[in-house]
């Protein structure tokens, strides 16, 4: 009776460590980088189930595909958002590149992939659109990463009541042609578009 009892807690075990083992080692399934639906799906699975945004292509000097993945931090501790440059490895994605915690959200915004001169590869755009305006007027946070230089260009767009509309471009965007889109960009829908020197920062 007792070996029975000890045989049987044995292959409970046994069948318990085997579901455990195939579902931990579940294949990645084959990659169309250029397939965003597949890329977010999978993106969801096999990195992290909060990604709302995910892109494949080439994204840096070494001509190989990854994955972008964007995910919006939202708690007491953290928010914001955050993109992740990843490659699979033996079946488990690998972080390449991380931002820091960026200021905005993936509501309402505007992301996707774009192209500039004397580059190889791709960048990622984000542009918070409406998501911080309202009927007074408000602002509009955009960003261009190069995940190839590890650099984040940031322009921020200040449209209230009391001041013209104006733009801060960040210091580091030494790039003509990523300098000339932020401000063409706005001066769109802003005619009257002037570029500021220093941040501004609404009450």
């Amino acid at each position: 009776m007792l070996s029975d009892k000890i045989l049987k807690i044995f292959f409970a075990f046994i069948l318990i460590m085997l579901i455990s083992c195939s579902d931990k080692s579940e294949k990645v399934p084959a990659l169309n980088y250029e397939d965003k639906k597949q890329m977010l799906e999978i993106t969801k699975k096999f990195f992290d189930e909060n990604t709302t945004q995910a892109f494949g292509g080439v994204f840096d000097e070494t001509g190989r595909e990854t994955i972008i993945a964007g995910i919006e931090k939202n708690d007491k501790s953290e928010w914001g958002i955050k993109f992740y440059q990843l490659r699979l490895v033996d079946n488990e994605f690998e972080i390449i590149f991380e931002t820091k915690l960026l200021e905005g959200s993936f509501k309402e915004s505007l992301v996707d992939k774009i192209k500039f001169p004397m580059r190889d590869y791709e960048l990622i755009y984000y542009n918070s659109q409406g998501y911080f305006m309202g009927s007074g007027g408000g602002e509009v946070i955009s960003y261009i990463i190069d995940f190839g230089k590890k650099d984040i260009y940031y322009a921020h767009l200040v449209a209230d009541p009391v001041i013209p509309p104006s733009l801060f471009i960040s210091k580091n965007t030494q790039d003509k042609y990523i300098r000339e889109f932020f401000y063409t960009y706005f001066k769109k829908d802003y005619p009257k578009l002037r570029l500021v020197d220093e941040d501004i920062t609404l009450d």
